[in-house]
């Protein structure tokens, strides 16, 4: 028995906070701590235990590896702050991947392209980010409440006012690492400038002057990033570049339309020095083409992008001069703007672009502005009636 109670005495007893042979015996107790057992139990250990855990480890190199894991950010804690989450920031990248990427695509394709690959090129690109969260929380504004749509709208101009500043920096150096940016960010500036305008209470509402200023930043950039078309065709964001119209029973109201606007630019052609045919005649072609994708899907986003990027230089040039031919052209864009109003970033732009050009139009072309006043306020409305009897 006296052996037996000196063994004892001599071996700690593991009782804690301190065990009663380690206290008899005025030695430190090696399970002595003064926090809870939780954590004492990771912060020290007993000879005994701590030879078990490493023949343990040893024998399981999956347990050893975790280990020095363990060890290594418990190092690496001590030495670094806490990093931050920026709540706003991640609610906008979820809002673009779940929703407002959509806005821009046509086909599962582009879908994909938009909802990942502009993002990860976002990654490495600050004004394609913030492009990307600025339009997002543009959309969230028109999505939310109203006591919580002029935070997201504030947001949306700063992100957008960043995006523009870096831009316009690199406008003059493309390259193959920026090319992709550079092309993605052209639509996003469409949407984000259509979008601002007919958020209610927005004091730069719709206008012919805002659209062709749109028109006019959308192919510089686009002209910009034809010099890298190229390496694009052979890129992941080669899907952007196939725009192959969806197959659709033409209406014969449209296809009378475009007949008309084939003819008067024939006309002109022959009658004003000025008039460049051939590039309206692009210009009409490139209407038609992707008008088929409003018809098909009136809420798409892609004849009302896609025209204001690939509007031709002498038609801008026209525009910008109220010139009769390129105004006409230009309300028949309107036509198909105003069929895709239930879009959240179209709205009523068509309609009141279509009013300034009519404003605008000499009365003898007023009658060329037939099938788009009729498109927008129907036949038998008075400015149809007016249209009519001018």
């Amino acid at each position: 028995m006296g052996v037996h109670f000196v063994l004892t005495l001599n071996q700690c007893g593991e009782e804690r906070p301190h065990c009663t042979n380690c206290v008899q015996r005025k030695q430190e107790c090696v399970y002595s701590t003064e926090g809870p057992y939780f954590f004492a139990g990771k912060q020290r250990k007993s000879k005994r235990t701590r030879q078990s855990s490493i023949a343990e480890q040893n024998a399981d190199p999956f347990l050893a590896s975790v280990s020095a894991t363990e060890g290594h950010l418990g190092a690496a804690q001590t030495s670094s702050v806490v990093p931050t989450l920026n709540m706003e920031q991640l609610e906008l990248e979820l809002q673009w991947i779940t929703q407002t990427h959509d806005l821009l695509a046509r086909n599962e394709e582009t879908r994909k392209v938009w909802e990942v690959q502009v993002l990860q090129e976002a990654l490495h690109t600050p004004f394609l980010m913030h492009g990307i969260l600025g339009l997002s929380a543009l959309h969230l504004s028109r999505l939310r409440d109203q006591n919580s749509q002029s935070k997201w709208l504030s947001i949306a101009m700063s992100h957008k006012n960043v995006a523009l500043s870096i831009f316009s920096e690199q406008l003059s150096n493309i390259n193959q690492s920026n090319a992709k940016a550079m092309m993605s960010f052209a639509g996003l500036v469409v949407a984000f400038r259509l979008g601002s305008s007919v958020i209610p209470g927005s004091s730069d509402g719709p206008s012919l002057a805002a659209l062709i200023d749109i028109f006019t930043l959308a192919r510089g950039v686009q002209a910009v990033a034809k010099q890298q078309q190229e390496f694009l065709l052979k890129s992941n964001f080669a899907p952007l570049f196939n725009i192959t119209p969806p197959e659709l029973t033409w209406p014969e109201d449209i296809v009378g339309a475009f007949r008309r606007l084939e003819e008067l630019n024939v006309q002109c052609g022959q009658q004003l020095v000025h008039h460049d045919t051939a590039s309206y005649e692009r210009d009409i072609s490139n209407l038609r083409s992707l008008s088929a994708f409003t018809l098909v899907q009136p809420q798409s986003m892609t004849l009302v992008g896609g025209f204001a990027i690939r509007a031709s230089k002498h038609c801008l040039h026209d525009l910008n001069h109220r010139y009769p031919f390129a105004l006409v052209v230009l309300a028949h864009y309107c036509g198909f703007l105003h069929m895709a109003r239930k879009n959240w970033c179209v709205g009523t732009w068509g309609s009141i672009v279509l009013q300034e050009i009519q404003q605008l139009l000499p009365p003898d072309w007023q009658h060329h502005l037939e099938w788009p006043v009729q498109q927008v306020w129907g036949a038998g409305s008075d400015q149809f009636e007016i249209l009519m009897e001018s």
